[in-house]
């Protein structure tokens, strides 16, 4: 017997072998099931289980006599394989048998379905699970025997083995890292900080749903190109689709009320931004009315870049937030589009469409999720996922201008202006900074990188420092965030840390307070450092298991409702793995590996973009001590690349090994992007970068510089003579008025929202806070900025979202109003003790 016979001999008779092994242990489960003693018929089992264990020892005996006899059954099996070389089954044939293997697969996995599904027969369904198991080993094993006939062949694997090295090597250091996690138990509750959880979670069927309609796109890409000839707008046509399936997705899915975003209610039924999100708005409104960028009398804020954005926004949909929020999610729809870039440059088209596909299926569970778990989506008014598409364009264009042969130094400007910009949407992008400039010496080597390095970072400080020193100006402290950030800071760092930020002492101003804080950080890292070195390493780790746990953890198929109410990951993790959940982060690791396997085989160090910003970005968050949550939303993604590039390689493989055919050899014709070589650029293309780079940096100053405060002080006389042009003006009112002793305030009301007695939320913030009395809450922005409550019996009110308004209470402490003049309406909005007048 030739070798080549002996090889296809054994590779046979261990796929059946495997099989044979399986059917036992089918028998074996099913027997190993209680059974009710009244039922019993023979050794204690009832008929149904003798039946099927006697089903399932049909094929074991065939299979058994087919090994026992290999030799002796030579042309018998000769005779079966030539057929099914020569076979031609239907299309009902295939479709049927892939419907039994999916449904076998379905009832496997998804338990919690059975009673949906099947009603009364849910626990017979389950008891049927080994079979159904042995059932898909079955189809398995025919399948390979099938393909084997048909020219199958791992010629094509074997010529591969640089890659597959690879993979052994980057899988073994993750696991490896992962045994070290588990034996020191690092990052897993180190740490005196409290673990928080994972954000929205993929699960294992939307993986597979992603795949299928991704091998479904390339297909049909395939059959245009065939068609048509060169398709060279192919990336063009999958990222705009890309766009509008993410954009309609998020759209589609209904949001919740939830910590960052208020209930509907009337007068107006949108959802108003709360915490951080009202931060954020109230800021965006403040530069729409000609106060600048701040909040609360602070000249440091936080995310200029995202609130300019907002402004920018709710200035073109006249502040109705519904509208923002659609505004907000077609925007942020491109963040899937730059991970389909992304993969498909650093491995494959299939590799990008996964990733895509991916993050549109997490973002909608988060949105989904919104009222369950806390967490940032598309439709708040938070800076995290903004963040996300932020940097992930930055690594588009950082794999463009690394994977040139030679070092491009305008392109390299342009990238550090790009991360300069949204430096000012999360500060913690300072620390990926230095992973790009390293970067460029590891590509090009210090001879040849070092000016692109250095005109990457004066990119980045041509957009970023004039923000800062327009802090200096105006606080006296060379600060990217506002103070109250220097405050939260200062109480992480301690041994009993906190989750807010300081109280300022009295008559304490902004830069005082910032000097303050940030000294008690320094002091406390060199009162202990090796306490702080150990939190930062706990906190980094735990970041790095966070970021993992947004996979797919469970092969259990649920609603995702039940998904994150039943595993122990959400809402707060104590970093242990439900049992359920080890086979599939243990794939989640392989393919990870793999994906980082594939990209350092094509690109080298360009292939670890997504890497080096993941560890840069992780590595400030742990400096703040903080884990988790939204926090490492703007970089998880990075993970979720790898993994999907690792699944886009399986494909692959198994394309490679598969019959030749039309499909195949389309999908494995990886076409490398061209690589433009570099230009030499003239002065004043340098002098229009660098003009247009400064020019963004200092645009946040310009627009203070022009601004104009829209709402002046008004006196009694001022407010009188403007309530006087109203008709049906209430006579109390201008009575109260021609007094004198009224306190007036002028701006512009946000957030109005009707509460009866006793509704709202149980917090601190006084807009939504429960009351004992039916009243029209809203915030006044101006000269004067402030929360108010007027006094109402009926919710039917007309009071627009943004309204200027002139409002009349007793005293300038009382946050009771007694009355709202909507000026833009020529209507007065009268509180219900108004007639009791002023004490």
């Amino acid at each position: 017997m030739s070798p080549s016979k002996q090889k296809s001999d054994f590779f046979w008779r261990i796929i059946l072998a495997a099989s044979l092994v399986c059917g036992i242990l089918t028998i074996v489960k099913l027997l190993a099931i209680p059974s009710e003693s009244s039922a019993a018929v023979l050794l204690g089992y009832s008929a149904e289980r003798l039946m099927l264990a006697a089903l399932v020892l049909v094929p074991v005996l065939a299979i058994g006599v087919v090994l026992l006899r290999w030799h002796a059954l030579r042309r018998p099996r000769e005779r079966m394989l030539a057929w099914l070389a020569d076979a031609n089954p239907s299309v009902v044939g295939i479709g049927l048998a892939t419907l039994l293997a999916v449904a076998a697969a379905g009832a496997l996995v998804a338990p919690d379905y059975s009673i949906t599904l099947f009603g009364a027969l849910a626990l017979y369904v389950q008891r049927l699970q080994p079979v159904f198991a042995y059932v898909v080993v079955l189809a398995a094993t025919l399948l390979l025997f099938w393909l084997k006939a048909r020219g199958i062949t791992l010629k094509a694997l074997l010529q591969q083995q640089e890659l597959l090295r690879y993979s052994i090597v980057a899988t073994s250091i993750l696991t490896g890292v992962l045994i070290i996690i588990w034996v020191t138990r690092l990052g897993l509750g180190f740490d005196a900080t409290r673990w928080v959880a994972p954000n929205a979670p993929v699960l294992l069927a939307q993986v597979a749903l992603v795949l299928f309609a991704a091998l479904g796109l390339l297909a049909a890409a395939a059959w245009l190109r065939k068609r048509n000839g060169a398709f060279a707008k192919i990336d063009l046509v999958l990222a705009v689709l890309v766009w509008l399936v993410a954009a309609g997705m998020w759209l589609w899915q209904p949001a919740q009320p939830t910590y960052y975003s208020s209930d509907l209610t009337s007068p107006n039924y949108q959802s108003y931004p709360l915490s951080d999100a009202f931060n954020h708005d109230v800021i965006a409104q403040n530069v729409q009315i000609g106060e600048g960028f701040s909040f609360g009398g602070l000249v440091a804020i936080r995310r200029p870049l995202y609130t300019m954005f907002l402004a920018g926004v709710e200035a073109l949909v006249n502040s109705n937030y519904t509208h923002v929020v659609t505004v907000q999610v077609l925007v942020l729809a491109l963040f899937p589009v730059a991970l389909y870039l992304l993969g498909a440059r650093l491995h494959h088209r299939l590799s990008g469409l996964l990733a895509a596909g991916l993050i549109i299926f997490r973002e909608t569970n988060a949105i989904a999720l919104g009222h369950i778990i806390n967490l940032s989506h598309a439709k708040m008014l938070m800076a995290d996922l903004p963040a996300a598409l932020g940097i992930a364009t930055v690594g588009v264009l950082a794999v463009g201008w690394l994977s040139k042969p030679k070092p491009d130094a305008r392109q390299a400007l342009l990238v550090g202006g790009v991360l300069g910009a949204f430096v000012l949407l999360r500060s913690q992008m300072l620390t990926v900074v230095p992973a790009f400039v390293l970067l460029a010496v590891l590509v090009w080597g210090i001879r040849k990188g070092w000016r692109s390095a250095v005109l990457f970072g004066l990119g980045v400080l041509l957009v970023a420092s004039p923000w800062v020193v327009r802090n200096r100006l105006g606080m006296g402290q060379w600060a990217i965030e506002d103070s109250i950030v220097s405050g939260f800071l200062a109480n992480r760092y301690s041994y009993e840390p906190g989750t807010f930020g300081l109280p300022f002492l009295p008559n304490e101003t902004e830069g005082e307070y910032y000097a303050r804080q940030m000294g008690a950080v320094r002091s406390f890292t060199l009162q202990d450092p090796l306490y702080v070195a150990g939190f930062v390493t706990d906190n980094f780790v735990r970041n790095q298991i966070v970021n993992f746990m947004t996979l797919p953890t469970t092969g259990v198929m649920r609603s995702l409702e039940a998904h994150v109410r039943e595993l122990p990951y959400w809402p707060n993790w104590d970093g242990g793995l439900a049992p359920e959940s080890y086979v599939v982060v243990a794939f989640n690791i392989l393919l990870v590996g793999i994906g980082l396997a594939a990209a350092w085989q094509r690109w080298r160090w360009v292939g670890l973009v997504p890497l080096l910003i993941n560890l840069g970005f992780t590595a400030n968050l742990a400096l703040a001590r903080v884990a988790g949550w939204r926090y490492n939303l703007p970089a998880d993604w990075t993970v979720l690349v790898y993994y999907a590039i690792g699944i886009g390689q399986v494909v692959l493989w198994v394309a490679a090994v598969l019959p030749k055919s039309a499909w195949r050899e389309g999908l494995l014709s990886i076409e490398k992007p061209s690589t433009p070589k570099g230009k030499a650029h003239s002065w004043p293309a340098w002098a229009g970068v660098f003009l247009a780079l400064l020019l963004a940096g200092l645009s946040y100053s310009m627009i203070e510089a022009i601004s104009q405060p829209r709402y002046e002080r008004l006196n009694s006389e001022q407010a009188l003579a403007a309530v006087q042009e109203i008709p049906a003006a209430p006579a109390e009112l201008i009575t109260l008025l021609e007094s004198g002793q009224a306190s007036i305030l002028h701006g512009r009301a946000l957030y109005p929202s009707f509460y009866g007695a006793g509704q709202g939320r149980e917090s601190g913030f006084m807009l939504t806070q429960v009351q004992d009395y039916p009243r029209l809450s809203f915030f006044l922005i101006g000269s004067e900025p402030t929360a108010l409550l007027l006094p109402h019996e009926g919710e039917d009110l007309h009071f627009p979202n943004a309204s200027d308004v002139i409002v009349i209470r007793c005293s300038s402490q009382d946050v009771h109003v007694l009355a709202v003049v909507l000026t833009e309406y020529g209507t007065i909005v009268p509180s219900s003790h108004l007639s009791e007048g002023c004490p």
